[in-house]
C-alpha cells in the first residue's frame, strides 16, 4: 500500500467521524453553542435522529480508525512521505479529539 493512500485514509476516516459526530450533535449540543449566532440545524437534526445509533458507531469507528492509522504511520511510511511527518500525525490526532468531544457532547445532551 502506498504512503499517499495511508495519508488519505487517515484524513477520510477522521473526516467521516467528525461528520457523523456533527450530525449527532445537531439535535442538542450544537443549538446550545450556535443559538446566539442564529444558525439553525433543524433539518439535519430531524434527519439524523432516527439513525443516532448508527451514526454513533460510524463516528466512533472513523475517529478511532483515523487516529490508529496516524499512530501507526511512523513505522509503516517512508521517512519522506506525508504520513510520516509529525505535524500531519498531530493534526489527525487533534481532529480526532475534536470529533470525540463533539460525539461526547452529542451523547451527553441527547
Amino acid at each position: 500500500m502506498n504512503d499517499g493512500f495511508k495519508s488519505t485514509g487517515a484524513v477520510a476516516l477522521v473526516a467521516g467521524g467528525i461528520a457523523s459526530a456533527f450530525a449527532l450533535a445537531t439535535c442538542c449540543a450544537l443549538p446550545i453553542l450556535f443559538g446566539s449566532a442564529a444558525l439553525a440545524f433543524a433539518p439535519i437534526a430531524l434527519a439524523s435522529e432516527p439513525h443516532s445509533q448508527l451514526l454513533t458507531a460510524v463516528s466512533a469507528v472513523g475517529l478511532l480508525g483515523g487516529a490508529g492509522v496516524a499512530a501507526r504511520s511512523p513505522r509503516h511510511c517512508k521517512s519522506d512521505a506525508l504520513c510520516a511527518r509529525p505535524w500531519f500525525r498531530w493534526s489527525i490526532v487533534a481532529a480526532a479529539a475534536i470529533g470525540a468531544v463533539m460525539l461526547a457532547a452529542a451523547r451527553l445532551y441527547a
